[in-house]
């Protein structure tokens, strides 16, 4: 033996017994000497595999199958190692290989116990496919199956194949659905579903196994056929279309075999039911559905299947309800459920849900068809045959829609009956009577007894109007029917109607064919409509002719005729409810109805349901957009709700549709004013009058009426925006609307109303009264009856003065609104306001509340009367009318509360009229006011003014308070605050005028007046107030120079509320003389004479026209002639100042004693005349003001000024004695006053003015005396600097004169003026001496003119005067440049060109600086100089450029 079988040996042994360690000693001795020996391989990996070392063992086993494949120890060893690790997938592997190695063996045992191994082995790691494969290699046919001599049990084989094959299907369903579910856009959960049933049943074989189970076993087959069958239905689903008929064949087959066996489940009744094509449910098999109800009733299509039955039976379809909801809620998706319940709603004339369920039906069988591969031809046909017949019911709106579906039909079957009848029933609908007509003889050709066909061909002869070929006709039809239908008896009848005469008249024709008609069917609406015509029309029994028109309505309310008729019955009959319930029946029946609609919308309308009749109308316009009523309904109802816009969309609509319509044209309008775009709505109602002309029609009078209101409501807004004059001409504008109107309608009421209301607006607008139409007033005026004062008991002749002024007043007369002529022309408009009022108030009949409302308004008018007599400024003539004024308003009011007793607002009014002459009157109406409405603010400011007249200032302050917490934006409770904190001397009442001004935008004339005196006199006393100044302070000279811009400023606001105040109160004096001090104050010197000088012809015509009080009109014309002298002093109207200051001292009479304003008078009369060339006259009033300065205590401080005026003006005479008087004057004023500075300018004046150079050294020494600080306190513009520099100047000393105008700009370099006035002096001594160049004044005048233009406020003419002279110095320096460039020898052209480039820009930058100081204040003179002179050298320039080019 050799060594390597005996290792070997001693390896197996040591194997048996386990000594592992052993033999792989052996084995490696072996494998040493012969590593391919496939003995010594296996038993290593015997012996590695026991030992633990399963790499090494398995390396083993697989080097030894290497070695020899073919041999099977190897194997079944790698077998063995990997099933004892439960290596399932290596030893799936190694099984597969040892199958195959088996297979090649004539041993099928052991093939056979590899596959059960690898069945087993398969189905336990879940590959389900290749244990399916390896199950059917057990069967006949294969491999496996031929190789064994014990054959396994096939039907057992199968059996087991069946149920891994469905659990294989379940898994594979299950997980898709779950992992799909999970993906992004992965689709519903009945989406998913249905895709993977798809996919599965399309690859699945479980039909085949279970046919194959059902062949080897056919007794045990029922579960097993329930099982195939379900399969097939599936499969059926999820495969292509060309597969689906085998499926469908054997599902078919094996559900009838099932159903002979008499099967206990459902599934295969419902299979043939579902895929039975049939026409109408009729059709089904009726045994197979009787078997089925009565195996399964309570599935769905039981169910459905026992409605059917019932309902053919003639069961009502009402009592089916809950047998049709069970079987859908059981079988949602079941197209003979469809079929069954559209034809059911059909034959009850529910064709809307017909429509529906047929549609929905269709839908389904396309899915079906689509599922399964079977058409379903007569199902679908059906379906859309009973779809067009319900449309066509519907509305003639689907005709379209129906004949589509009819012609679908016919192409698939030409002959068929229904659609080529429903053909030609849609072409009689849209009247295209001879193809309806082919229709219809067709159908007669299919079938010659169609009795339908031949009466739908009589009844288009009558829809032709050829009725006796129509009679004949449809008589024909009725005498060959042996039952003649209600239908043809009733178009018969309707064609004997039609032809009228006797056929109408001899009830042997069309009532005996109606009355026929409605015996053979009650139910035919038609003919109880026809009937009602004909006992309306031929017998004249309306109350037949309703009954029959409710009994036709109420069969079918769709039945237009009747329900029109038998709703102008129940309107006659005043029963507008009736008539609404019509309308909303027949909407309910057919809501195409558009006539109901429309009816419906309006009657709505009249109920003031808006919202209702949106809805009817929206209804309608849905049905036919361009219904005009329908837009005109809807724009009126918008209208009402306050839907503006809506409303006018609509309106333009409904416009647009009817262009001719004045309707729609006013309403635009109508819609406009309402929105208040009053341009717009005057337009409108202006083309509403035009399209009333061109369609002649009478004058459209709401239109008038709605142009006046507009008018009038446009002059109001105008008048809020501060637009009075257009207010006056609007309010003009509306009466002779108004005036138009009365002349068509002189018992208008609103017309009346709203002539008051315009001619009481005119108190807003008292100067522009001349923009009123007198002629059209005095012409409504005139057409007041003469006894409308005496129908109303008030008294005789109470209007007769102001009526005739009315007459005899012109436009012209009322230019200057500030005459007595144009307060007596308002009294003559509020006259004709209430006459307007008593009026309107006698066409109501003095009834009701709008008597109220009149008298009220009557009362008004009487009260602006009396507060206008009232007035200061009236004649004795007119105010002593205003007791009578005043007893009328309150009689007028009492009357109005014994209308309307509980009205706050004429108890407040009340309240007011009795203010100044009944506190208790007052204050028991303003309490009443309150208690009826506790609310409102005025009552309660109205109080607080009552409480302020008893000086009762606590209460007061009380009642504007809660005025306020009531209302705060309440204007005059704020008033009413402010004048209780002026009474109390507080400082506040200003900032609280200005409040009351600011919220009421300036329309409380109170608040105006007061805000205006309270801001002046604050300004006068922050003017006056004393100030501590630092000397040293740089703005300190600024303060007297700032003094007159920063009260303009204050007076601005004041200014216009003034100005406001005096647009309603044209004859204030008081107010003209305070607004010309503001106009002083604004340095408006010419306003200002023209304000005092109109408070001065106000004065004069109201002391004409009134006696005494003599003192008070002497004093308060003293006081403007001596304000007028002033401002015309300002203007150097030297002459006119002159007169006014006579006339002010002539007015304080000859025992006037000096004071103050008396001295202050000689002072202006000595310089007006002064100027005016008057000197000794003016000497002499220089004198007596000088003399009084003695007598009038606290003047002593003044006498020094007026010596130097008067030194002024003895030297302006020019004698040598009188100049030595005024100089001796100055030198006792400096004797006497060492700090008197103007005296010692005086004397250096004089000395300069005569280069007496003693004289002016001497007053020169004077000013040297006092150091910087002295100066700066009493000289802060720092006169004696510029005095200095024209000492030196006179002097000839240049530098020093330069060196003291520079002084004082060190010494405030923050003072505009002072860099000006030395850069003057630049200017000037530049030109004389050449001692500088121009470009130091240019820089300095720039210097002064950005300190300006830092400055808050600033005046126009400082403004100007630094633009102007930084506009000077740039000429002069551009000049100088321009000399010494001339003088330029051998210098380069592109220097020169550059130099008058250069040149030339700062000749523009200077001319733009010119016109800025021309801007600044136009009227200054030394602007537009210099814009000439800088003009003049643009020119110059550019003619220079042209010579040189």
């Amino acid at each position: 033996m050799s060594t390597v079988k005996i290792n070997l040996k001693n390896a197996k042994e040591a194997i048996v017994s386990k000594n592992y360690d052993d033999a792989l000693k052996w084995t490696q001795k072996v494998l040493s000497s012969d590593s391919e020996n496939y003995m010594a391989l296996v038993f290593s990996g015997v012996a590695y595999q026991n030992l633990g070392q399963a790499v090494k063992g398995e390396e083993s086993f697989k080097r030894a199958i290497f070695v020899n494949p073919e041999l099977p120890l190897a194997r079944d060893g790698l077998i063995n190692f990997y099933d004892k690790l439960k290596m399932w997938p290596q030893l799936i592997l190694s099984l597969e290989d040892m199958l195959q190695i088996h297979l090649k063996t004539p041993d099928g045992k052991k093939a056979l116990s590899a596959t059960e191994k690898l069945i087993e082995l398969y189905t336990n790691e879940g590959q389900m496919d290749k244990a399916i494969g390896k199950i059917q290699s057990l069967l006949p046919g294969s491999t496996l199956y031929e190789l064994l001599d014990d054959k396994p049990n096939q039907m057992d084989t199968l059996r087991t194949l069946a149920s891994v094959q469905e659990r294989t299907d379940d898994e594979f369903y299950d997980r898709e659905v779950r992992l799909r579910r999970g993906r992004l856009g992965g689709g519903t959960q009945e989406q998913v579903q249905r895709t993977v049933k798809n996919e599965l049943y399309s690859k699945s074989e479980l039909g085949s196994t279970y046919e194959s189970i059902l062949e080897l076993n056919p007794e045990d087959k029922k579960d097993l056929q329930l099982k195939l069958l379900q399969f097939y239905i599936n499969k059926m689903e999820a495969i292509v279309l060309d597969q689906k008929l085998v499926i469908r064949e054997k599902a078919l087959a094996l559900a009838s075999t099932m159903i002979l066996d008499n099967s206990t489940s459902p599934l295969p009744y419902e299979l043939i039911l579902k895929f039975t094509d049939a026409a109408s449910p009729s059709d089904y098999d009726a045994d197979l559905q009787e078997q089925y109800i009565a195996k399964f009733p309570t599935t769905g299509l039981s169910k459905l299947i026992q409605a059917q039955l019932h309902f053919t039976n003639g069961e009502a379809r009402g009592d089916l309800v809950e047998l049709l909801e069970d079987g859908f809620k059981l079988e949602p998706n079941l197209a003979y459920g469809y079929l069954v319940i559209c034809w059911m709603d059909h034959a009850t004339q529910d064709y809307d849900a017909g429509l529906e369920h047929a549609t929905a039906g269709r839908d389904i069988l396309q899915q079906l068809a689509t599922a399964t591969g079977f058409p379903f031809s007569k199902m679908r046909t059906s379906f859309e045959l009973c779809m067009a017949s319900c449309q066509l019911k519907i509305s003639p709106k689907l005709a379209g829609s129906a004949l589509a579906l009819y012609e679908g039909v016919l192409k698939a079957d030409k002959n068929n009956i229904e659609a080529l009848q429903g053909v030609g029933f849609v072409r009689l609908l849209e009247q295209k009577y001879e193809e309806a007509t082919l229709s219809f003889e067709r159908v007669l050709h299919l079938d010659t007894d169609n009795v339908s066909a031949r009466s739908e061909l009589g009844w288009i002869c009558y829809l032709q109007q050829e009725y006796e070929q129509a009679e004949e006709r449809l008589r024909g039809v009725v005498e060959m029917s042996d039952e003649p239908r209600a239908v043809d008896l009733y178009r018969l009848g309707r064609i004997y109607y039609d032809m009228g005469g006797e056929y109408r008249d001899n009830s042997d024709y069309s009532h005996a064919q109606l009355i026929t008609a409605a015996k053979l069917d009650p139910h035919c609406a038609g003919a109880f409509t026809y009937l009602g015509h004909y006992y309306r029309e031929v017998v004249q029994d309306e109350a037949r002719a309703e009954k029959c028109y409710q009994h036709a309505f109420s069969l079918d309310p769709r039945e237009g005729d009747a329900g029109r008729f038998l709703s102008d019955y129940l309107l006659n009959a005043d029963s507008l409810e009736g008539a609404i319930d019509v309308y909303e029946r027949v909407i309910a029946a057919d809501g195409k109805a558009n006539w109901a609609l429309n009816r419906l919308g309006f009657a709505e309308l009249m109920r003031g349901n808006n919202v209702e009749a949106m809805g009817a109308f929206q209804k309608l316009l849905r049905n036919d957009i361009k219904d005009s009523l329908a837009w005109e309904g809807v724009a009126e109802a918008y209208q009402h709700e306050g839907r503006y816009m809506a409303a006018l969309k609509a309106f333009t609509r409904n416009q647009e549709l009817a262009p001719e319509s004045t309707v729609a044209e006013y309403h635009i309008a109508r819609v406009h004013q309402r929105l208040g775009m009053y341009p717009e709505a005057i337009e409108h109602y202006q083309s509403t009058l035009k399209l009333a002309e061109q369609n002649q029609e009478p004058m459209h009078i709401p239109s008038l009426m709605g142009m006046a209101e507009s008018y009038l409501e446009q002059g109001k807004e105008f008048f809020v925006s501060g637009y009075y004059g257009r207010s006056a001409e609007s309010y003009g504008h509306a009466l002779e609307r108004i005036h138009q109107l009365l002349e068509l309608d002189a018992h208008s009421i609103s017309a009346w109303k709203l002539v008051g209301d315009t001619c009481l607006a005119y108190r807003a607008v008292p100067r522009y009264l001349r923009l009123c139409p007198f002629n059209t007033l005095s012409a409504i005026a005139d057409m007041v009856p003469e006894d409308t004062n005496a129908l109303l008991h008030f008294p005789t002749g109470l209007d007769d003065s102001q009526l005739e002024f009315l007459r005899s007043v012109q436009a012209s007369d009322l230019v200057d609104a500030t005459t007595e002529t144009s307060s007596r022309a308002l009294d003559a408009v509020y006259t004709v306001a209430g006459l307007a009022y008593k009026r309107a108030n006698i066409l109501n009949g003095n009834e009701g509340h709008l008597a109220a409302h009149f008298w009220y308004d009557t009362a008004i008018s009487y009260y602006y009367r009396y507060e206008s007599a009232v007035r200061k400024n009236r004649e004795e003539g007119v105010a002593r009318y205003a007791g009578q004024w005043l007893g009328v308003t309150m009689r007028c009011l009492k009357a109005s509360l014994q209308f309307e007793e509980e009205n706050p607002i004429v108890w407040n009014a009340l309240g007011v009229a009795a203010l100044s002459t009944n506190a208790k009157i007052s204050q028991h109406a303003f309490i009443k006011a309150i208690e009826y409405d506790s609310k409102d603010a005025a009552p309660w400011s109205n109080l607080g003014f009552l409480y302020i007249l008893n000086s009762e200032l606590d209460l007061a302050l009380k009642a504007f308070i809660n005025a306020q917490t009531l209302d705060p934006s309440f204007a005059q409770a704020w008033t009413g605050q402010a004048c209780v904190a002026g009474l109390w001397g507080s400082n506040e009442s200003t900032a609280l005028y200005a409040h009351a001004c600011e919220s009421s935008t300036a329309s409380i004339l109170e608040a105006n007046y007061g805000y205006a005196v309270n801001a002046f006199t604050d300004m006068l006393a922050s003017f006056h107030k004393p100030t501590t100044t630092n000397p040293t302070s740089s703005s300190s000279s600024g303060n007297k120079r700032s003094s007159s811009s920063s009260a303009a400023t204050l007076l601005v606001t004041p200014a216009f509320v003034l100005s406001k105040y005096l647009e309603q109160r044209p004859r204030d004096i008081a107010a003209w003389n305070l607004l010309g001090l503001i106009r002083e104050r604004f340095m408006q010197q010419e306003g200002a004479a023209e304000c005092f000088l109109t408070a001065i012809r106000i004065l004069s015509e109201e002391e004409e026209g009134n006696s005494g009080a003599e003192n008070d009109y002497r004093r308060r014309k003293m006081m403007l002639h001596h304000n007028l002298a002033r401002a015309l002093l300002s203007t150097q109207d030297y002459t006119g100042a002159v007169e006014a200051y006579e006339v002010s001292l002539d007015l304080e009479g000859p025992d006037a004693t000096p004071n103050t304003i008396r001295t202050c008078k000689h002072l202006g009369a000595g310089l007006a005349l002064y100027y005016a060339g008057e000197l000794e006259r003016s000497l002499a009033m220089f004198e007596v003001a000088l003399a009084e300065t003695e007598q009038v205590e606290g003047m002593e401080k003044s006498r020094d000024d007026v010596v130097v005026l008067l030194s002024q003006v003895l030297w302006a005479l020019g004698g040598v004695e009188q100049r030595a008087v005024a100089k001796d004057e100055l030198f006792r004023c400096i004797a006497q006053s060492p700090t008197h500075l103007p005296a010692i300018f005086g004397l250096g004046a004089m000395g300069l003015v005569q280069d007496d150079e003693t004289l002016a050294t001497a007053a020169l020494q004077e000013i040297l005396k006092f150091s910087r600080q002295e100066l700066s306190e009493m000289d802060p513009e720092l006169r004696s600097d510029r005095m200095m520099s024209q000492y030196y100047s006179l002097l000839s000393e240049s530098k020093l004169a330069i060196a003291a105008l520079s002084k004082s700009v060190r010494q405030a370099p923050a003072e505009a003026s002072l860099w000006r006035r030395l850069s003057e002096h630049l200017s000037t001594s530049i030109a004389s001496t050449g001692a500088a160049g121009y470009s130091v004044a240019q820089a300095n005048a720039q210097a002064g003119l950005d300190l300006l233009k830092q400055q808050e406020s600033v005046e126009a003419r400082e403004l100007t005067a630094g633009y102007a002279q930084l506009a000077g110095t740039m000429l002069l320096a551009d000049a100088e440049r321009q000399q010494k460039v001339a003088g330029w020898k051998n210098v380069k052209k592109d220097k020169l060109d550059e130099e008058r480039r250069l040149s030339a820009e700062k000749v523009r930058e200077a001319l733009v600086v010119a016109q800025r100081a021309a801007m600044a204040a136009p009227w200054e003179r030394r602007a537009w100089q210099v814009v000439g002179a800088a003009v003049e050298a643009v020119v110059r320039r550019a003619e220079a450029d042209v010579l040189v080019g």
